[in-house]
C-alpha cells in the first residue's frame, strides 16, 4: 500500500499538462490558494469559474495575474460546458453537493474535490476538527494555542480565513507528528460525508438556529453537523457542550468514540483572571478547550493558565476597538444569527446602542427582539430584506425604543454617536448576514473600524 506522500505526488504528477478548474474564487481567499497550489504545477491549464462580477473579485485575480496558465469565466452562472475535459474539479464549500449540476458532473464520472476531502485524504497527523453555530473560532483559536504552548508541531486552519491548501506539500502531510486544528462549517463537513471521514478529536460547541436558507430546517442543518463524528472509530474523542439541549440528542452508547460533556460552569482547578473568560460564551469555549488540550493531549494546567492569562480575543468577536470620548466601540460582525447577537447583549451590564440588520437566513427574530427591547437603548439598522421583520419585533416589545435605518455603515457609525455620551457603548452585532451592502462579515468588520479608527483619529487631533 502506498503511503499518503506518496499518493499525493502521484496526484500532482497526473495532472501535469492536465486541466483543473476552479470552481468558486470566492470573496475569502479559499479559491485563492487552491489556484496558486495548481497553477505552479508545471503545464497544468487552469479555468476559474465564479458568477460574481469581476470587480468583486478584482483583489484575488490581482493576485493571480503573474500566472500565465490561468484563465477565468467570471460574472455568470456555470453551464455544462465549462467543465468540458476537466481532470479535476475543486468546488468552493458555497456550492451545494446536491446542487444539479454537481450531480450532473459526478454522474458522468468527474472528479470533484475540495480543500477538506484532499486534506483529510493526505494528512497523516492527527486531526482536531471544532464545529458550532457560535463560538467554534474561539474554541479553535485556544485549542491552536494550547497545543502550541505546550510544544505540540500545530497548523490552524479551515473556516477561519486558512485555505488548507496553504499546507499542502508532501512532506508536511505525511508528518504523523503535527495536529491540524481546523475550525469546520456545516458547508465544509457536507465534504466529510462524501469521503466517509471524521476528524478523531470532534468538538461541537452548541447547535443554534443557521443557514435554514441553506438547509430549510434545523434539522437538516444539525444533520450536517453530525458528520464531524459521523465516522469516528474507538480511541477517537468527541467533546460536546454539556448545557446544549440539542446536543443531549446524541447517545453515548450508540458511538464508538469517547464522549466527553463539558459545562460552561466547570472550574478550572486554578484561578483565571482574565476578564474575557467573564464572558458566558468565551468560558464554555474555553472549558471545551481545556478539556481536549489538558485531557486529551495532556497539555499541563500550568501551561494552560499562562496561556490562557495572555489571551487577547479573537477579531471580530465582541472585540473592543476603541473608546472615543469615554464611548466604547465593540465589533461583534461575526454574529450572524439573531442567538448571536443575543449572546453578546447578554455580556453587558448596561443598555447598549446597536448597530444591527443586514439579510436573512429563514431565521426566528422573535427572541431577538425580546432581547434588543431589553438591553438596548438605541438601534441603527443597516440596509437588508430582513429590516421590516426586525422593527416588528422590537416593537412587540416596546413602543419606544428607537430604530433608525441608515443606508451604509458610515452613516450608521454616526447615527450611533449622536446623544452618544461618556460611559456608553456601541455595539455592531448585526444577527444577519452580509450579502449586498458588503462583501462579506469582515469586510462590514474592516468598515467598521476602519470608520472607528477615524473617529479616535479626530480626537487626538483637537484636543
Amino acid at each position: 500500500m502506498k503511503k499518503s506522500n506518496e499518493l499525493f505526488r502521484d496526484l500532482i504528477g497526473n495532472l501535469k499538462e492536465k486541466k483543473v478548474v476552479i470552481w468558486g474564487l470566492g470573496l475569502n481567499f479559499g479559491g485563492l490558494e487552491a489556484t496558486k497550489f495548481f497553477a505552479q504545477i508545471k503545464g497544468t491549464k487552469v479555468l476559474v469559474l465564479d458568477s460574481k462580477k469581476p470587480q468583486d473579485l478584482k483583489e484575488s485575480v490581482d493576485k493571480l495575474k503573474k500566472y500565465k496558465n490561468v484563465r477565468f469565466i467570471l460574472g455568470r452562472n456555470q453551464e455544462k460546458k465549462d467543465f468540458k475535459g476537466a481532470d479535476i474539479i475543486i468546488k468552493n464549500h458555497a456550492i451545494y453537493w446536491q446542487n444539479n449540476l454537481v450531480k450532473e458532473l459526478k454522474k458522468e464520472g468527474y472528479r470533484i474535490e475540495t480543500d477538506i476531502t484532499l486534506f483529510f485524504r493526505f494528512f497523516r497527523g492527527k486531526i482536531v476538527g471544532v464545529t458550532g453555530s457560535k463560538g467554534k473560532t474561539t474554541t479553535t483559536t485556544l485549542i491552536g494555542k494550547f497545543l502550541k504552548a505546550g510544544g505540540k508541531d500545530v497548523l490552524l486552519g479551515g473556516n477561519i480565513r486558512v485555505s488548507l491548501f496553504s499546507f499542502f506539500k508532501s512532506k508536511f502531510l505525511e508528518n504523523q507528528n503535527k495536529i491540524a486544528v481546523l475550525e469546520l462549517s456545516s458547508f465544509q463537513l457536507e465534504d466529510l460525508l462524501y469521503i466517509r471521514r471524521s476528524p478523531e478529536i470532534s468538538v461541537i460547541t452548541n447547535i443554534l438556529r443557521d443557514h435554514l436558507n441553506r438547509y430549510g430546517t434545523l434539522e437538516k442543518y444539525f444533520n450536517a453537523k453530525k458528520n464531524i463524528y459521523a465516522f469516528q472509530k474507538k480511541g477517537d474523542y468527541l467533546i460536546l457542550n454539556k448545557n446544549d439541549k440539542r446536543l443531549e440528542k446524541i447517545k453515548d452508547k450508540k458511538l464508538p468514540s469517547t464522549i466527553i460533556r463539558v459545562s460552561g460552569e466547570e472550574k478550572a482547578g486554578f484561578k483565571i483572571k482574565n476578564p474575557l473568560f467573564k464572558r458566558p460564551f468565551n468560558r464554555q469555549s474555553l472549558n471545551i478547550s481545556m478539556v481536549v488540550s489538558g485531557d486529551v493531549f495532556k497539555i499541563s494546567k500550568k501551561t494552560l493558565k499562562k496561556t490562557i492569562e495572555s489571551f487577547k480575543g479573537v477579531p471580530y468577536r465582541l472585540e473592543k476597538i476603541a473608546v472615543v470620548e469615554g464611548i466604547e466601540f465593540y465589533n461583534d460582525t461575526t454574529a450572524t444569527i439573531p442567538d448571536a447577537t443575543i449572546g453578546s447583549l447578554q455580556n453587558f451590564n448596561q443598555k447598549v446602542i446597536l448597530i444591527s440588520g443586514g439579510s436573512d437566513k429563514n431565521l426566528k427574530f422573535d427572541e431577538f427582539g425580546k432581547e434588543v427591547a431589553k438591553k438596548a437603548k438605541k438601534v441603527i439598522l443597516l440596509p437588508g430584506n430582513i429590516t421590516t421583520v426586525i422593527k416588528k419585533s422590537i416593537k412587540k416589545y416596546s413602543s419606544h425604543l428607537s430604530c433608525k435605518e441608515v443606508k451604509n455603515m458610515r452613516e450608521g457609525v454616526l447615527e450611533a454617536c449622536k446623544n452618544a455620551k461618556k460611559g456608553d457603548i456601541i455595539l455592531l452585532s448585526p444577527g444577519c448576514t452580509s450579502f449586498g451592502l458588503f462583501k462579506n462579515e469582515f469586510d462590514r468588520g474592516d468598515q467598521f473600524n476602519e470608520i472607528v479608527n477615524e473617529l479616535k483619529s479626530y480626537q487626538r487631533i483637537f484636543k
